[in-house]
């Protein structure tokens, strides 16, 4: 069994003849009071002073250390993550503008269109690379001291070159359309000196035309020669003179007759193209030199600029790299001036050290040391001087009746503690003997306890009170003797009970109460309910249990269980006679809906009858006229007019028929299949009134009035809202309403917000009285008893509003002013 334990049981003894000896000392020594504290500048003051000096010692070493390595870690990290990087960037910012410089000459001599573009990508990635060389430079200096003059400085350099890159840009940009325009008008230059030797060699091949071809032939030589000059002016002016030699040769070709002077105005007119026209040979001769000329112009200027680059970035990179050699120079000595403070400060310490050391082994370890001998004599009770070892040169023997004193020489707190201790050891002396007389006391409690205690180890007892025997009807030495508690216990207990006590065992909680069935010495069987908890008793783990003989409260529990089990059996027989009252109630309420119905179709077929009989024998009648030819226009006349009001009156009594068919079908559906659907609430009120409408017709003096939303849709159960508004209107017509007087009942439906629908039901009759009404909902509660009403209706509606809508119902009355029914619901009612 596991159960839950009890200290005091397992409490240990102490040996016979020292309790002897406490009982006796405790008997001799009267109880001291405890030694008060001396307040004196003592050993404590002491100790704390020296440890005081060597804290403060020991922060100031770790406060210099550590304002050393921040120093030390900020030096770094600035050199690491500003100085390095600019003196690099810079040196790259140097490299980039050497190659920009061997760069430039080759794009001003470029002579085709691929070599141009290949050195300007050159040159604009040069470009781009120096621009972001110095964007990088200005993060740096942005991110490092904003006080340092020598980085101002280094700031406007670097403003002066990132603007001195942004002008050398647009130079080179300007340059290599320049360059373009010479490369373009110097090949449409060569096209037309080809085509200008093309146009010679056609000459040749003409007829001889005298004076007109040798002056030909020197304008074409000239032109030849002209192309080539570098002077501006000089090919201005070969070129004007050639557009004169070109008139007077036009002038020439006009008197020579054809078809030479045809071929000379033709040769002519494409010189004239090729030599003065606009795009020929001197106009772009003309175009090569001016763009050659502004090329070497901006040549220049980008070189100059490429020099004032240069000179800032030499600068740049002279003043980084110096006050990178002096934070250098300053990191080193600062930490050589740290080193040696720290090290000074080490050194005191250590001699402090040395000193607090020495002090504490004068004033502190030494007498400690002899106390605490002292303290492990008297414990073992060695009875010998307790400065034996320390001082005395010999042990002085102590009778073995006195108790061995705890040095308590000089006058600071270690004699003080030395009082203490001495109290201690005599006030333990007397609480053990205080101990031993509570825990025969214990024993005594426990022993005569009226529940049953066990302590067991597998199953095998190990301790037992008297109760717990008297349960099992033994004595304790018979239940010490039992080979196993399982054997008086349940055999389906038994494999539970083995569960809990290895549970117990493992994480040692105690376990909530069990009941289970036991038997007996005599073998009769009883109820217990134990709890159980791990306790160490003797040698090793054990189970405490504690266990109350529960038998007459299971035999009380089982009358109970019976008596329960009874009344929930006649409880299940009433609903179900109430479930097939309430179905017969639902039914004779359909019943008296088709009685109504049949009743009220009748008189419309029986006129539709007549009519199809009276308009047979008319057309009878009609046949026999016509087939005697007797047959007259009046007499047709007449059956056309009678034929036409028999055939009215058919029609008409035939819809209304069929519309009192259709309500009452779709009121019957729904009532008897509980069929889900979406439906408009107007028009199911209208087709119920319908349907409702024999069973009230005889009323003349009734009104029933309806107010309700043409667009109100639900989605829910028509059958239960049609149960429901007929046992009201029912209700009304049977309790509230006089046949003879007249009435009135209002049907009212609203939204009340998005999703939810208020339906009322209203008359101004005869109203409820006040101890009625709360009772009106009750099952079987009717007030006319006699006259076969069954007290399901409202009962009915209530279980409907309540069960299928998901809604409420309230009611409102007073006598003589008329009841009010108000139902809310769900506009969208939830699954069944």
């Amino acid at each position: 069994m596991d159960g839950l334990s009890s200290t005091a049981l397992s409490s240990p003894q102490l040996p016979a003849r020292d309790a002897a000896v406490m009982d006796g000392t405790a008997r001799r020594r009267p109880q001291a009071p405890p030694p008060s504290r001396r307040r004196r500048f003592g050993i404590a003051v002491r100790i704390t002073l020296g440890l005081s000096v060597m804290a403060l010692l020991v922060l100031l070493i770790g406060g210099v250390s550590m304002s050393s390595f921040r120093l030390f870690r900020a030096e770094v990290a600035a050199l690491s993550t500003n100085t390095l990087p600019e003196v690099i960037t810079s040196a790259e910012l140097h490299g980039s503008l050497q190659k920009l410089v061997a760069q430039l000459p080759q794009l001003a001599a470029a002579a085709s269109t691929p070599q141009r573009r290949s050195i300007y990508d050159g040159l604009v990635t040069e470009l781009d690379s120096m621009q972001l060389l110095v964007a990088r430079m200005r993060g740096l200096m942005k991110e490092g001291d904003p006080g340092a003059g020598e980085r101002d400085g280094n700031v406007r350099l670097l403003e002066q070159t990132r603007s001195t890159l942004l002008i050398l840009a647009a130079t080179v940009a300007d340059l290599n359309a320049e360059v373009t325009r010479q490369i373009e008008y110097g090949d449409r230059q060569a096209e037309a000196a080809r085509a200008l030797s093309r146009l010679a060699a056609a000459i040749e091949s003409m007829p001889d035309t005298g004076a007109w071809a040798a002056r030909i032939g020197a304008l074409m030589a000239r032109a030849a020669g002209a192309t080539q000059l570098d002077h501006l002016s000089r090919l201005k002016g070969e070129a004007r003179s050639a557009e004169r030699t070109l008139a007077e040769l036009a002038r020439l070709s006009g008197g020579a007759p054809d078809p030479t002077g045809q071929m000379m105005s033709t040769v002519q007119e494409e010189l004239f193209s090729l030599l003065v026209a606009p795009g020929g040979l001197f106009e772009s001769a003309i175009d090569r030199l001016q763009a050659r000329n502004r090329a070497q112009a901006l040549t220049g200027q980008a070189q100059v600029l490429v020099e004032t680059v240069e000179r800032s970035t030499r600068a740049l990179y002279d003043s980084i790299r110096d006050q990178s050699a002096e934070r250098t120079d300053a990191l080193a000595a600062l930490i050589a001036e740290r080193t040696r403070t720290v090290m000074v400060l080490a050194g005191t310490s250590l001699l402090l050290a040395v000193c607090v050391y020495f002090f504490f082994r004068r004033f502190l370890s030494t007498r400690l040391v002899a106390m605490n001998r002292a303290v492990l004599a008297r414990l073992s009770g060695n009875r010998q001087s307790p400065h034996c070892g320390i001082a005395a040169p010999a042990c002085l023997p102590v009778p073995v009746d006195q108790p061995v004193p705890v040095p308590v020489d000089g006058d600071d707190e270690i004699t003080d503690i030395g009082a203490s201790i001495r109290y201690f050891i005599d006030e333990i002396d007397r609480r053990q003997q205080a101990l031993a007389d509570n825990e025969r006391r214990f024993r005594d409690l426990v022993e005569g306890s009226i529940q049953g205690i066990v302590i067991h180890r597998d199953f095998h007892v190990l301790y037992a009170n008297d109760s717990f025997a008297a349960m099992l009807g033994m004595t304790v030495a018979e239940v010490v003797a039992l080979p196993s508690l399982l054997s008086v216990v349940a055999v389906t207990e038994r494999q539970a009970l083995i569960e809990g006590y290895d549970r117990l065992l493992e994480n040692g909680q105690s376990t909530p109460r069990r009941r289970i069935r036991a038997c007996r010495s005599d073998g009769a069987g009883l109820w217990v309910e134990l709890t159980g908890r791990r306790v160490d008793w003797m040698d090793g783990p054990a189970i405490q249990a504690v266990v109350v003989d529960v038998t007459r409260e299971v035999e009380a529990e089982h009358a109970l269980r019976q008596s329960r089990d009874a009344a929930e059996r006649a409880l299940d027989e009433l609903r179900a006679t109430q479930a097939s009252l309430i179905q017969a109630e639902k039914m004779a309420s359909l019943g008296q809906l088709v009685a109504g119905v049949a009743h009220e179709v009748n008189t419309p077929i029986g006129i539709t009858i007549t009519g199809a009989s009276q308009l047979q024998a008319l057309i009878g009648e009609l046949s026999d006229r016509h087939t005697a030819n007797a047959l007259k226009k009046s007499d047709f006349q007449r059956f056309l007019s009678d034929g036409m009001e028999m055939a009215s009156l058919i029609l008409s009594n035939s819809t209304r028929a069929a519309n009192l068919v259709q309500s009452f079908k779709l009121v019957a559906v729904d009532q008897s299949s509980d069929e889900r659907r979406p439906f408009l609430l107007r028009d199911y009120i209208d087709e119920l009134l319908r349907s409702l409408h024999p069973t009230y017709k005889a009323r003349t003096a009734l009104t029933i009035d309806v107010a309700c939303p043409a667009d109100l849709e639900l989605d829910g159960y028509p059958g239960a809202l049609s149960q429901i508004l007929t046992n009201l209107i029912m209700n009304a017509l049977v309790h509230a309403l006089d046949p003879e007087q007249p009435g009135r009942i209002a049907i009212a439906a609203r939204l009340l917000g998005p999703d939810m629908v208020e339906l009322s039901v209203g008359d101004d009759g005869n109203g409820i009285a006040p101890d009625v009404l709360p009772k009106i909902f009750d099952p079987f509660f009717t007030t006319r008893r006699g006259a076969g009403g069954s007290g399901l209706g409202l009962h009915i509606v209530y279980n409907l509003v309540t069960g299928r809508l998901h809604g409420t119902i309230g009611v409102e009355s007073r006598p003589g002013e008329g009841t009010r029914f108000t139902l809310r619901f769900p506009r969208v009612t939830a699954a069944a």
